[in-house]
């Protein structure tokens, strides 16, 4: 199954981070394979759409920036590793180590660079200033409450398989739109695709034994995980909230699920798998996409 890009553009977008104070910048790719779950209800495919992710080469990135053509990831937890020449480092790397702590992506053409600590990080810092702005919209009422709205100037793009199914849910996804207050008018996006480049694609390819960052929030199977902690470097990211059934008529909270941020990084990779995560007594399950996408680091 080959790899495309989807590249979508927002004006405005509410992606709540627990609160309705508070909006993000992007999304995970548990959060887009729920929306694309519910189109593919609406259109009666969920089971297509289920047989389909449960393959094994069937991947989901979560979202990252596109500007000028450029490419972003997220930078990798614990590289370049200054700490590694603690006694010798100069000046000029601890400089280099407390800027880059402020970084949140990296261009992807320089991300050797970056982990073999060469890079300029200045240049990296200014080309993403202002790719977004949140705001806060008052929603009058008898009891008024303050929504976070994100507002992009640049465009987000994700790593999806190629496939007819998956085109269709994009492109009806992109009407009915992504994130909270979707009834407000917000999280509806224009979409376009498109191929990536082949040494993107080679970095992409699955290789359990070389120093790989994950680009997708997601979480080892049972049998993966110990093998895949050592040498990890990495930071947990909370996964949770309610679930609904029509069945059941109420609103229930979902169980728990603690996944691995992207931006960590492993010396082995791991397959992931999409976990239930319904509440007990629950009458369906409730899908949580955790399954792995590996970028290949060199060093």
């Amino acid at each position: 199954m080959g790899l495309q890009m989807y590249i979508l553009k927002f004006d405005n977008a509410h992606f709540g981070t627990g609160t309705l104070s508070s909006s993000d910048f992007s999304f995970s790719a548990s959060r887009l394979f729920s929306a694309l779950y519910l189109e593919a209800i609406k259109l009666n495919h969920q089971n297509d759409f289920l047989e389909l992710a449960n393959q094994g080469d069937f991947v989901l990135s979560d979202a990252f920036p596109y500007t000028d053509k450029t490419l972003f990831l997220p930078k990798p937890i614990g590289y370049p590793d200054y700490s590694a020449h603690e006694q010798k480092i100069s000046l000029e790397m601890r400089r280099k180590a407390k800027a880059s702590k402020k970084l949140q992506y990296i261009p992807w053409n320089l991300m050797d660079e970056y982990v073999s600590g060469k890079s300029v990080i200045k240049n990296i810092a200014d080309m993403q200033k202002d790719m977004y702005t949140v705001q806060y919209v008052t929603k009058k009422g008898k009891d008024p409450y303050e929504v976070a709205v994100t507002s992009f100037n640049c465009q987000l793009y994700i790593i999806a398989p190629q496939d007819k199914l998956l085109d269709q849910l994009m492109d009806s996804l992109q009407y009915s739109g992504l994130g909270g207050e979707r009834s407000s008018g917000y999280g509806q996006f224009t979409l376009r695709s498109s191929s990536f480049p082949n040494e993107f694609v080679q970095k992409l390819q699955f290789n359990d034994g070389v120093l790989s960052m994950a680009l997708a929030t997601s979480l080892p199977k049972a049998d993966e995980l110990k093998r895949s902690m050592d040498g990890a470097r990495y930071l947990l990211k909370k996964d949770s909230g309610f679930a609904y059934s029509e069945m059941s008529k109420e609103l229930l909270r979902k169980q728990d699920l603690y996944k691995f941020a992207v931006g960590s990084t492993f010396k082995k990779q791991y397959r992931g798998e999409i976990v239930d995560v319904r509440p007990d007594n629950f009458p369906h399950p409730v899908w949580n996409y955790s399954k792995g996408l590996f970028y290949q680091l060199s060093r």
